[in-house]
């Protein structure tokens, strides 16, 4: 028989501590303590309850009564340990709830309201929500949701493009300047400045609404809003120069050269100005990506037959 798995006499085991044993006694003892590392622990574990029980080996000492007062030292740690475990499991239960609770009002409270800002560069940010939200240069961006909140608001101050996580149950709500826009899950860009507001929509249905009118933008669509104005009027996007700050392209697909300009003054922080009304509605399709300005400019004037004049400062086109 594996002597590992045979159980040893608590008699034996008393007897062995309190040196009452005869040597086969001992030796049986202590075979089987070196047997299995548990053997051992359990032998010490009784040797030191046998130390605090002050049973000491004595002649005139009863070895029944030895065991009897171990085992009823034995039985007193147990109910104090299964007592003290009835008494700790409430109190671990309690805590329990109350870190849960925390947990649930932090992230509904605290960590679904976040600010981010852009400076000299472009800012790609994740929201709470899962939204992804990439800001342009000099661009900033407020955002509260959460649990307790019906709706994910947003405040926009300059330009972003934003992919919103659809959650249909809470609309993704963007006010800037006087204009809001509401959506439920879909890609749009959103430029404002001082004067005006311009939303365009990759994808998805975006509805945009000031003081006084609404329309619903689907893919490929856009709305230009200025202050105070009454009526909005939605027209479709002539390719993608909007995205150029996080995608480094300019993508022209029939875009009027009165369109571009104004990005490539942007892009490039230049200063080109259209000599001639007439050739602002002149259309355009291809595609620039890593061209420097005058590049760009040969390649406009090339294929709209028209003058690129530079000077001091200023570029002019004819």
């Amino acid at each position: 028989m594996d002597i590992n798995s045979t159980p040893i006499n608590e008699d034996l085991l008393a007897k062995y501590l309190l040196g009452e044993a005869t040597v086969p006694e001992s030796e049986q003892v202590e075979r089987w303590a070196k047997s299995a590392p548990e053997n051992l622990k359990q032998l010490t574990d009784f040797k030191t309850i046998l130390e605090k029980s002050k049973l000491h080996t004595d002649s005139g000492i009863n070895e029944q009564d030895a065991l009897a007062r171990l085992n009823l030292r034995l039985e007193r740690e147990a109910k104090t340990k299964i007592w003290g475990y009835k008494t700790f499991l409430p109190w671990v239960a309690v805590l329990a709830i109350v870190f849960t609770a925390g947990l649930f009002a932090y992230k509904n409270l605290v960590a679904n309201k976040i600010e981010v800002a852009s400076s000299a560069t472009t800012l790609t940010q994740v929201l709470p929500d899962g939204s992804t939200v990439i800001l342009n240069k000099q661009s900033a961006l407020s955002f509260v949701g959460g649990f307790f909140n019906k709706t994910r608001q947003v405040k926009l101050r300059g330009e972003a493009f934003f992919k919103v996580s659809a959650n249909k149950a809470k609309p993704f709500i963007i006010d800037v300047n006087q204009v809001r826009v509401t959506v439920v899950g879909t890609t749009f860009n959103i430029k404002s400045s001082n004067k005006q507001t311009v939303v365009i929509v990759e994808s998805g249905v975006v509805k945009v609404n000031n003081q006084q009118d609404s329309v619903r933008l689907t893919a490929g669509e856009k709305v230009e809003v200025t202050q105070n104005q009454t009526k909005l009027f939605k027209r479709e996007s002539q390719g993608k120069l909007y995205n150029y700050y996080y995608t480094g392209e300019l993508i022209c697909n029939g875009t009027p050269l009165g369109e571009l300009v104004p990005v490539l003054n942007e892009k490039f922080k230049a200063n080109i100005i259209i000599v001639n009304p007439a050739i602002k509605t002149l259309p355009i399709s291809t595609t620039f990506k890593n061209e420097k300005l005058n590049e760009i400019l040969d390649v406009v004037a090339q294929t709209l037959k028209i003058n690129v004049e530079y000077g001091q400062g200023i570029i002019k086109l004819k």
